[in-house]
Parts: structure tokens; C-alpha cells; sequence
């Protein structure tokens, strides 16, 4: 190492440093710095390569994730409108089945009484004249804790001799339609317009239920005492 020398007269210092190490030793420890520096390099971008990667990859993922999300929701949606399809459809179900029961009963109360008006008109003999009617149909469906009632008849009219209303009442008795016929309540009268007495005769019949008609006759009826 020289020691520097003062130029113009000034105080200034030159110094210079030398490598006095063997050519071939500096030029392997410049050969291994560019190794180093080379292989760092290389780290760094193949780091960079495989974050790129991982990120790419959980990018898609991510996708693939949002994708089957909204195809769940969608499944939802649709689930959810099916259902309320199957509501609406159970509900108007629901109501078609009240409206066929209402139907169902109505038809129940109508037929004895239709049955028996049928009934009346064929057993009513010549020389049987009708003055009323009342019916009453009685509860002919089954209610809760309770029993089906049976519908009630009362019949007022006319005749001119007691055997035609005893016919009449047998005639009501075998109709399906009646499950009893009381006795005729018969009274003899006399009236201005008619040259002979009058028998007035009241009639009462207990109807069955809708259950318990019946297509053919059943044998051995007769009118009640």
C-alpha cells in the first residue's frame, strides 16, 4: 500500500487499495458469488412462480365454490317454490274435499226426504186425499259424541172409510225409506160439502238415515200398534 503525495501545494490524500491475492483464488470467489446470487435469483422466481400457482388455483377454487353456491341457492329457490306450489295444491285439495262433504251431507239430509216423498205418492190410494206435510230430516250424520238422529214425518189428510188410511200406512211401512209407522189417529166427521162422514186420520213415520236405506224390501214389516 503507497502513501499519497500532496498535489498543487493542497493537503489532499489519494489512497488505493490492492488485491495482492493470487489471479486464480479472486477469479473462484468471483465464480462462486454469481453461483449464489444465481441460485437466490432462481429461488425468488421459482417463489414467485408457485405463489402465482397457489393463488391461480385457490382463485378457481373460489369460483368453482361461488358457482356451486348459486346452483344450491337456485335448488333452493326452486324447492322452496315447489313447496308452495304443493301448499296451495293440499289447500285447494283440502277445500275441494269440504265442499264434496258439504255436498255429501246436504245429500244425506235431501234423499230420505226425497225417498219419502217418492214413497208417499206411491202408497196413496184412491180415495186418500193429503191435507199436510211436515218433516223434520233429524241429524242423519254422525256428530262428535253424539248419535244420528232420525228424521220424522207427520201426515194430515182424508179419506172416506178408515181401510184406505190403513192401507196408506202399510204402504209407508214397506218403503225403504221408513223404518216405522205409527197407528193412524183417525176421527169421523161430517161436513156440508161432502154427503157422506169424513175420516180425518194424522200419520206419523220415522225416516232412516241415509245409512240405513235399503234398495230391496225387507219382510215381515207391519204397521205398528
Amino acid at each position: 500500500m503507497g502513501d499519497g503525495h500532496g498535489i498543487g501545494g493542497e493537503g489532499y490524500i489519494m489512497k488505493v487499495k490492492l488485491d495482492l491475492r493470487p489471479r486464480s483464488l479472486v477469479e473462484k470467489q468471483s465464480k462462486k458469488v454469481n453461483i449464489a446470487r444465481i441460485l437466490i435469483v432462481a429461488l425468488f422466481v421459482a417463489f414467485l412462480m408457485v405463489a402465482g400457482a397457489t393463488f391461480a388455483l385457490s382463485f378457481m377454487k373460489v369460483r368453482g365454490m361461488d358457482a356451486e353456491i348459486a346452483m344450491l341457492n337456485d335448488q333452493v329457490a326452486l324447492q322452496k317454490a315447489q313447496s308452495l306450489k304443493l301448499g296451495n295444491e293440499i289447500k285447494r285439495l283440502g277445500e275441494t274435499e269440504k265442499m264434496y262433504l258439504d255436498a255429501l251431507a246436504l245429500l244425506q239430509e235431501e234423499l230420505p226426504a226425497l225417498e219419502f216423498l217418492e214413497s208417499v205418492e206411491r202408497s196413496l190410494p184412491e180415495g186418500v186425499w193429503l191435507a199436510s206435510l211436515a218433516m223434520d230430516a233429524g241429524r242423519v250424520t254422525a256428530e262428535k259424541g253424539k248419535q244420528p238422529v232420525p228424521g220424522k214425518a207427520t201426515i194430515r189428510g182424508g179419506a172416506y172409510v178408515e181401510n184406505d188410511v190403513v192401507h196408506f200406512a202399510k204402504g209407508l211401512q214397506d218403503a225403504p225409506v221408513v223404518s216405522a209407522v205409527d197407528f193412524p189417529v183417525t176421527s169421523r166427521v161430517e161436513r156440508e160439502d161432502e154427503p157422506v162422514a169424513i175420516v180425518d186420520f194424522t200419520l206419523s213415520c220415522t225416516l232412516r238415515n241415509m245409512e240405513g236405506l235399503r234398495v230391496e224390501e225387507e219382510p215381515g214389516k207391519a204397521v205398528a200398534p
